[in-house]
């Protein structure tokens, strides 16, 4: 079970901070969130999008929410990611998978995963911030000279927002952690079975900020099948902080104060 566990976690770090590497598909997500339906123009601009990345990559702390949904044939896994990022080097991160849970908390080059209801070292996230893996599609959309379109606008949390959609060919990033390893999950198999992947991004027409991104994609592995996953990423208490300053777990605390490693 503890191995089970540890793959959820690596894949919720995935999905909540390096949120390329998880394409989703067509389940609905357990985050109330803004969904944009409609295209109302098939060429639109890259430099307001381009701008609200760069202003959002600045960000000093920030919560952050991310559902996923996976699905292959009958089998369906979801969790959810909930998190409080303060940059560089701080975060406190809780995963909710079926009938458990996991925690994740991390000051500099120090970090501990909760598994039940001990503490124990952990490998520190080298980098912490969840908007920078977005810059890698965007470029790529913007030198393949790919349409950006964009969509209707939506309330998002407590603001309206500017939505933008670009589709991307699978494999440009990379999967989930726990399939990286998985047989016929090589770049040049994956290239073989090349889907499409949507970005949705929405730009907060008041913050200027990315406050939520979807992805829908279906991939193929070829000791698995296909995969049909789902994310939304919702940003919210953007440079808060009275609301988005990481604090230590209780627990963890209590755990250190009695000398338990």
């Amino acid at each position: 079970m503890k191995s089970v566990r540890q793959t959820v976690l690596a894949l919720a770090i995935c999905a909540g901070l390096l949120s390329t590497g998880c394409t989703p598909g067509v389940q609905s997500v357990s985050i109330a969130s803004g969904t944009a339906t409609q295209v109302v123009s098939h060429h639109a601009p890259w430099s307001p999008l381009l701008k609200a990345l760069d202003k959002s990559e600045t960000a000093a702390m920030y919560k952050m929410q991310t559902a996923v949904n996976i699905q292959n044939g009958n089998l369906h896994t979801s969790f959810t990611v909930y998190g409080t990022l303060q940059q560089p080097n701080m975060a406190s991160i809780q995963v909710h998978e079926n009938n458990f849970n996991i925690a994740f908390y991390q000051q500099g080059q120090v970090a501990y995963q909760q598994d039940g209801t001990i503490w124990s070292p952990a490998q520190p996230v080298s980098n912490l911030n969840a908007y920078a893996g977005y810059r890698d599609v965007v470029e790529y959309a913007m030198a393949h000279h790919l349409p950006l379109e964009k969509m209707n606008r939506t309330y998002v949390v407590d603001e309206y927002c500017d939505v933008y959609r670009v589709v991307v060919p699978n494999g440009i990033v990379s999967l989930p952690a726990f399939l990286g390893g998985a047989p016929g999950a090589s770049a040049t198999e994956l290239s073989s079975h090349a889907s499409e992947v949507a970005y949705v991004f929405y730009v907060g027409e008041t913050s200027g900020y990315i406050r939520q991104i979807q992805t829908q994609s279906v991939g193929v592995v070829d000791s698995v099948g296909s995969l049909i996953m789902q994310t939304t990423t919702i940003f919210q208490d953007i440079d808060n902080a009275q609301l988005a300053k990481v604090q230590i777990p209780v627990s963890l605390v209590q755990q250190l104060e009695q000398g338990v490693q």
